[in-house]
């Protein structure tokens, strides 16, 4: 399942240029949520976007402003905080980190 965290302004210069920004994530650890990421990113029309922390369980795309509402339509669910660090844990968990 790919999910993100709430829209957050974290003060950097990627807020400044395009507002709140949320961290899209799967929830499925190693290669296979790599994998489920890449393939929603292609179905956002996407061709590519920087990866963060990529082949880590923190591996995530930054996403703000129209892109937050495409991702919601393709069905990416908002979860709040305490939920989404959650998932980071079990995903880190299971990697054996």
């Amino acid at each position: 399942m790919i999910v993100m965290d709430s829209p957050h302004d974290w003060g950097g210069a990627f807020n400044r240029r395009w507002g709140p920004s949320v961290h899209l994530v799967s929830d499925l650890p190693g290669p296979a949520g790599s994998r489920e990421l890449a393939a929603f990113m292609t179905a956002m029309g996407v061709a590519w976007a920087p990866i963060q922390h990529a082949d880590t369980y923190r591996e995530h795309h930054d996403l703000a402003g129209e892109w937050i509402d495409r991702a919601r339509a393709l069905g990416a669910v908002t979860l709040d905080r305490a939920t989404f660090v959650g998932i980071l844990r079990r995903k880190r968990e299971a990697l054996g980190v």
